[in-house]
């Protein structure tokens, strides 16, 4: 063990720490730190990475400190989760999905009967994380198929009520009638608040077009953003990711559906926006669908992903293999990449990739709890608004199309009963 002063920018986050701090004790350190520096050396390895102290170094970054005293450990990584383990056990909150993940990292190497020693944890405590105890489950919670009929509402809509820029109240939830690729419009939905979860279906831009005849009547068949050259799709993934990232809180998961044929499209737009994907999820669905291929698709890929260097919040339980499967029935009732959900009477499906509440649910469930904000900035006929309600989550959703915001709006209101209220119109001279 040494001391040494290292330059701040050299430091690096662990990526592991359980430990939490709410926004107005942060704010409170920075300031401290600004004004009397960094007090109390943190504990780092030879490689620079944090073991304990990264509030006081992410404080010292904000208050533009060039250095710090840092003590410096030689341990393995094992030896530096268990330090920082038995550290957060001393003072501070504890994320409790991260500290699960920790131990079960740790289980090949170490009893929990041997982690409760080095860490001061009782090993009941520790055997409550890891069973997920310590998390209510709404896995007991059916969501229902509300059978909505998009194409009868859509044939009632003459002129939309909703304008370019419209903010919609839906019970606990907001809809905006704007662009997802605009800073403006996303910052006006949010305000302020940030997602515990995206789930996201952007435009796949291969011109998938609906059978709406009220769509095909106003030229507008295919969803809107969905067939443009390479380069300018390229562009525009890239922005919308960069609207998601920003809003994304730190240990926020993201789901986002996409085309086989523009899979490295999306994930490059996704890195660059500092997104990482962790794994690849698989909807089977009941029906290939219509086209002249020699391999018709019967799956639609979803990526898993988080921000680069954080980790997601996790409320399934600790027993989830890597195959989901849901709807249809198993010999494995576990969660899996691939989801068997049915899509359901699809002839009352308008909206070209609308997904069936079931499906949603799965990864609202598993990277969300009750009170969460679920974000989605491509509404559609409004299905992961209308899963959330029923889950207790807080959505705040945004479409494009004035005709599809009314067709949410309607969508809600049958189903709940509540009439949806305009909080925001733009100023048309704006």
């Amino acid at each position: 063990m040494r001391v040494q002063t290292i330059p701040i920018q050299q430091l690096r986050s662990n990526g592991w720490n359980p430990n939490e701090m709410d926004d107005h004790r942060y704010r409170s350190l920075v300031a401290s730190v600004k004004k009397h520096g960094v007090l109390q050396p943190i504990l780092i390895r030879a490689d620079m990475t944090i073991i304990k102290g990264e509030k006081r170094w992410r404080a010292a970054k904000e208050a533009d400190l060039a250095e710090m005293v840092c003590v410096i450990v030689e341990s393995s990584q094992e030896e530096s989760k268990l330090l920082t383990i038995s550290l957060s056990n001393l003072r501070g909150r504890t994320n409790e999905e991260l500290l699960a993940s920790l131990l079960e990292e740790l289980s090949g190497s170490y009893t929990l009967e041997e982690i409760a020693l080095e860490t001061g944890y009782l090993q009941i405590d520790l055997e409550g994380y890891l069973s997920g105890l310590q998390q209510p489950s709404d896995d007991n919670v059916f969501v229902e198929e509300d059978n909505f009929d998009v194409q009868h509402a859509l044939l009632a809509i003459e002129e939309p009520e909703t304008q370019r820029g419209d903010i919609w109240q839906l019970g606990p939830h907001l809809l905006m009638c704007g662009d997802a690729t605009s800073e403006d419009d996303v910052r006006r939905l949010m305000d302020g608040a940030r997602a515990a979860l995206v789930v996201t279906d952007p435009p796949y831009n291969v011109a998938v077009e609906s059978s709406s005849a009220r769509l095909a009547a106003d030229g507008r068949d295919s969803i809107m953003n969905d067939d443009m050259p390479a380069e300018e799709f390229a562009g525009f993934l890239h922005a919308v990711f960069e609207r998601y990232a920003a809003i994304m809180d730190p240990a926020a998961a993201i789901y986002v559906s996409h085309p086989s044929s523009y899979q490295r499209e999306f994930e490059d737009a996704m890195n660059a926006a500092g997104i990482e994907v962790r794994t690849q999820c698989i909807w089977v669905k009941n029906a290939a669908t219509f086209g002249w291929a020699q391999y018709r698709f019967k799956h639609e890929p979803v990526f898993y992903a988080h921000l680069r260097g954080k980790a997601p919040a996790w409320y399934g339980d600790r027993k989830q293999t890597t195959v989901w499967r849901a709807g249809l029935p198993a010999e494995d009732p576990l969660p899996e990449t691939v989801w068997e959900v049915s899509r359901g009477d699809v002839t009352k499906y308008v909206h070209p990739t609308q997904k069936p509440l079931e499906l949603l649910a799965i990864p609202i469930r598993n990277s969300s709890r009750s009170g969460d904000t679920v974000t989605d900035f491509f509404g559609g006929s409004g299905s992961t608004l209308m899963t959330c309600d029923q889950l207790g989550r807080i959505c705040r959703t945004m479409e494009l199309d004035p005709i599809f915001c009314d067709v949410i709006k309607r969508r809600y209101k049958d189903k709940t009963g509540i009439e949806p209220q305009l909080l925001h119109r733009a100023d048309p001279a704006a």
